[in-house]
């Protein structure tokens, strides 16, 4: 683990502060989430206030983001407060130094490393349209196997419709649905730590084989062998 110095840690402090600022305010908007009428407006203050926090933490590390879990926080928690990376390895241990300096928080709000798997229903009713045709991410499958080249990692075979093909395709046609779908199911941590070598296989009719992205936790959770 990396120790952070002085400078880091004035740096954290001062991200600190910026959230302890805000934190009756997002308490307030929290709370606002429980009411259909209000919401929407909830929502969408949540999604304007996490590129404001997000930077305020890039000067700890320029590749850090927040965002929030107001679906499934934990326990005791009205509010989650999200420290990601965005899914880049450069970024991850800053992700664990920033959160590990995190002061009490308010009761109502919580904060965590990395973005965490969403929740099975919210996956199975999701959908990305692309061309004006729909694909539901539960239709991707995945199949792991033990990496030869990366120990500890487990390497994936994803079968992805190919009506999930886009123009920001960079290694392979559909790789962006398949690691959107990849992340939602496994959260950001086993993207980054369990997950070596994604490859893509374009399916015309819905994959029978595999197992859809949340069933691959249990799975990315088994410890291989030195």
């Amino acid at each position: 683990m990396s120790k952070v110095g002085t400078l880091g840690r004035s740096k954290a402090a001062k991200f600190w502060a910026a959230v302890q600022g805000r934190a009756a305010e997002l308490l307030a908007i929290a709370q606002s989430l429980d009411s259909e009428q209000t919401r929407e407006r909830a929502t969408q203050q949540l999604y304007d206030i996490a590129p404001q926090l997000g930077k305020a933490a890039q000067p700890f590390n320029r590749f850090l983001g927040v965002e929030f879990n107001p679906v499934s926080p934990p326990e005791g928690s009205r509010l989650e407060i999200i420290i990601t990376c965005d899914g880049n390895g450069a970024g991850m241990q800053a992700v664990q130094d920033l959160v590990a300096l995190a002061p009490a928080l308010p009761k109502g709000l919580s904060v965590r490393a990395f973005r965490p798997p969403l929740p099975q229903e919210v996956i199975e009713a999701s959908e990305v349209e692309i061309g004006g045709k729909k694909v539901r991410l539960a239709d991707l499958r995945y199949v792991a196997t033990p990496s030869a080249t990366q120990a500890g990692r487990f390497d994936l075979q994803a079968y992805v419709p190919w009506q999930a093909v886009t123009p920001q395709d960079i290694n392979a046609p559909g790789s962006v649905v398949a690691m959107l779908a990849l992340g939602h199911g496994i959260g950001e941590e086993r993207l980054l730590t369990r997950v070596g070598e994604l490859r893509i296989e374009l399916t015309f009719q819905p994959a029978t084989q595999g197992l859809r992205s949340w069933e691959l936790c249990p799975v990315l959770d088994q410890r291989q062998p030195a």
